[in-house]
């Protein structure tokens, strides 16, 4: 049933044919994501987390230890800080297998994952890293460098490892058809001045990011953390959109970006939309002053300006809906309904079914003392869902048997073989096993050590213009 007599200038009760735009693009792995021949999920997972940026991670702890010990040049005897030996990528990789380990071997402390007691023994940690080397990579773990930080940046701790990780994003795949904006919350109750509080997610307090997902396989093609920034939510999808539009894409959003002006400024650029709307974002003012209680459960009113559809229905509470690209009609579905042991049939708008089914949201928490720490084991999280989608069925089915083949890849050789140990680790002693443990550290006095990380870290590679976050600290640690 359609309710009005269409008072509201240009807006019409009949007559309504969806936009068709025709899909252009190629999606599917893209460069050396879709070059790359190999069954080893770790090899997936290093085209985003390259060795060129944990290179990168490397050399800025390593200069982040020096300058901490230049600046603490008297330290006591007995101080974990007096075993540290410069960190390289190879060991690196160990340190973040076994931070992924953590993500789905639960426990409630740090230390307890490598305790001696066999009621709870997990004996890979110490065969593969000592935990008091691990603890002193996360103490001295860094993205950039502090002595030239950016006062106007609020990103600057994370910016390079960010930027490289997101550009990653964009150039390895191009997503489906359908693509999804909403918003990502990394927890967060410390304080910061861009936290942000949100009642309506599951977690409240934290560090927002805008995401630009597909639809279909849940590839995160970028992202964008909320810094306080004064832009509008037009700017900000389509900086999200970054170099999709013109392809034929359809885009299903919630409340928060949508409006009819956003929607025929997508149209433009060759974008469909889809999403539920809010009061006074440009909807016909019928649609406007509607109640819950002027229409009953299943009625609906529906309105279009030849370009865009606006329509009300009646759930168990009043939707409002806006897309560009759908018929309108209903469709019977089943859900289900309190006091029922199976599900119930319904009518729901077209629109409104396809919605609830393209539209995604994929939380990644995990604990820390610091942010930015935490905010890059967000980061490395998202970068192995991304290598996962990447990789595709073939022999590995289920997100958790790719994050095991990769953690046994990061960590099989103990952190790294003795020979290459000596040349890129000096002044630490190995056996032949690898493995790390406490006496196996030349202690340095903080000058040498100092002197030690400053031949090796002034000249820095710089990683491409983009990313920030490294690794992901799957997580306990605290």
């Amino acid at each position: 049933t359609d309710r009005g007599s269409g008072q509201d200038f240009g807006w019409h009760q009949t007559g309504w044919q969806p936009n068709e735009i025709p899909f252009t693009a190629t999606p599917g792995p893209r460069n050396a994501a879709a070059e790359l021949e190999s069954n080893v999920p770790a090899n997936f997972l290093e085209l985003f987390m390259t060795d060129e940026l944990l290179q990168h991670v490397a050399d800025e702890t390593n200069l982040y230890a020096g300058q901490y010990f230049q600046a603490h040049p008297e330290s006591l005897p007995h101080s974990r800080g007096n075993s540290w030996s410069l960190v390289s990528v190879a060991e690196l990789k160990t340190f973040f297998g076994l931070s992924f380990l953590t993500g789905y071997v639960k426990k409630p402390s740090l230390y307890l994952y490598w305790s001696m007691d066999e009621v709870d023994a997990t004996p890979y940690f110490n065969k593969t890293m000592s935990r008091n080397r691990f603890q002193i990579i996360w103490r001295y773990l860094h993205y950039n460098n502090n002595e030239s930080q950016d006062a106007s940046n609020k990103m600057y701790k994370v910016r390079p490892v960010l930027d490289y990780v997101v550009q990653k994003f964009k150039e390895l795949y191009q997503p489906r058809r359908n693509l999804c904006v909403d918003e990502g919350m990394m927890q967060w109750w410390g304080r910061l001045s861009f936290r942000v509080y949100n009642p309506q997610k599951p977690v409240k307090y934290g560090i927002k990011s805008y995401i630009l997902c597909d639809s279909a396989t849940g590839y995160c093609f970028n992202m964008r953390p909320y810094v306080g920034e004064a832009s509008t939510l037009s700017e900000t999808v389509l900086s999200l959109l970054d170099r999709l539009p013109g392809h034929g894409y359809t885009l299903y959003m919630n409340n928060f970006y949508n409006s009819v002006a956003l929607c025929e400024h997508l149209l433009r650029a060759k974008i469909n939309l889809c999403g539920t709307l809010r009061k006074n974002r440009g909807e016909p003012k019928i649609i406007s002053d509607l109640t819950k209680t002027d229409l009953v459960v299943g009625e609906r009113v529906m309105r279009h300006n030849e370009s865009v559809m606006v329509v009300a229905w009646q759930d168990k509470r009043l939707v409002k809906m806006v897309t560009t690209c759908h018929q309108d009609r209903m469709q019977r579905v089943e859900v289900w309904q309190r006091g029922q042991k199976t599900k119930v049939p319904q009518m729901k708008p077209e629109c409104v079914v396809v919605l609830d089914k393209n539209i995604a949201y994929y939380p990644f928490i995990r604990r820390s003392l610091d942010w930015s720490k935490k905010f890059v084991a967000y980061l490395f999280q998202i970068c192995m869902f991304n290598a996962y989608v990447i990789y595709g069925a073939k022999s590995v089915k289920t997100l958790l048997e790719f994050m095991r083949r990769v953690v046994k890849t990061w960590t099989a050789t103990q952190y790294v073989g003795e020979e290459e140990e000596e040349e890129e680790v000096a002044g630490v002693e190995t056996e032949g096993s690898g493995d790390l443990v406490e006496g196996q550290h030349t202690t340095l006095t903080p000058t040498a050590r100092a002197s030690a990380v400053r031949h090796d870290c002034t000249a820095r590679p710089v990683v491409s213009p983009c990313t920030q976050e490294c690794v992901s600290q799957s997580t306990t640690v605290s």
